[in-house]
């Protein structure tokens, strides 16, 4: 399909990534473009009449597009998960020393997969960061490579020996990225980024990573301390002990051992269980699924029942 007129230039990258990745997942790619559908929906009191021919042709091409895709009851699922090991292999590059503009084409590339989950329903904050993030790291990995100097790292990356840690400091606010992705490779060719290897392990942390929480010491146990819940001025009053849970402890951290992209979605999706859980009051079905996400962590397989 022919590019934009420019009334529609906003919905150009969405359009450009469904062309992009098409022949690798023909699901996101037609999500991508069905974002895109929508967005020039939402601009269409700004559009002239005349540029609502190519929304009018563009709707007519996702009908039939549709058509030969079969089930897309999980298509949601898809466009997240595509979205986030896109992200993932981006980072991890990035975070290895390795980054480029192959690098910043990958964060581009899944900034725009995983702003069309919005067609799904509102995104949750995590994504939300993940598409700023994104959007900051191909800006800084575009200028540095304009420049001819290094990419800096990424927060909480030790950065290079030979690198100036006055220039271009990763805190400093940037511009948003330009409303135009780089142009497509010719021909049927896939873009670079979507070939993007997982970087071996780095030992220099990610994206997601959080420090561990210090240890608590085991303090021995006082009459006062039972009853610290009390509320002021009220006589008597206490909470019953929390039965204790029994519950499997994870395994102990691999030395080297990286989770894999899967991996670490299936321990998001558990850690999401743990707090859905939380909600309910239901502690014992917290504290097990998030021994199953540590486990997932640590070793690559969930903490036996």
């Amino acid at each position: 399909m022919a590019a934009p007129p420019a009334s529609l230039k906003a919905i150009k990258p969405y359009l450009d990534r469904g062309s992009e990745i098409k022949a690798r997942d023909p699901i996101v790619a037609y999500h991508c473009r069905l974002y895109a559908l929508q967005e020039a929906m939402r601009l269409r009191s700004t559009v002239p009449k005349e540029d609502m021919v190519y929304v009018l042709g563009l709707m007519d091409d996702l009908e039939k597009e549709k058509a030969g895709l079969g089930d897309l009851d999980d298509a949601a699922a898809v466009v997240e998960n595509f979205g986030q090991e896109l992200f993932l292999k981006a980072d991890d590059a990035d975070r290895a020393g390795k980054s480029d503009m192959r690098t910043g084409k990958a964060f581009l590339a899944a900034c725009h997969v995983l702003e069309a989950c919005k067609q799904f329903g509102e995104l949750p904050l995590d994504l939300e960061e993940k598409i700023k993030y994104a959007k900051v790291r191909f800006v800084k990995i575009a200028k540095a490579t304009k420049e001819g100097r290094p990419v800096t790292p990424p927060p909480g990356t030790e950065p290079p020996v030979a690198a100036d840690a006055s220039s271009d400091p990763v805190g400093d606010p940037d511009p948003p990225p330009p409303d135009y992705p780089p142009p497509p490779p010719p021909g049927d060719a896939p873009p670079s980024y979507l070939s993007l290897p997982e970087a071996p392990p780095s030992g220099r942390g990610s994206y997601d990573a959080l420090p561990p929480p210090p240890p608590v010491p085991n303090l021995p146990e006082t009459p006062s301390a039972r009853g610290s819940s009390a509320l002021p001025g009220t006589p008597g009053s206490s909470v019953p002990p929390v039965p204790p849970y029994n519950f499997a402890a994870p395994p102990p951290l691999q030395s080297g051992f990286k989770p894999t992209a899967s991996q670490t979605r299936e321990a998001i999706g558990l850690c999401q269980s743990a707090i859905s859980a939380l909600q309910f009051r239901d502690h014992e079905t917290a504290v097990s699924t998030l021994s199953a996400a540590i486990g997932l962590l640590c070793s690559g397989a969930p903490p036996p029942a």
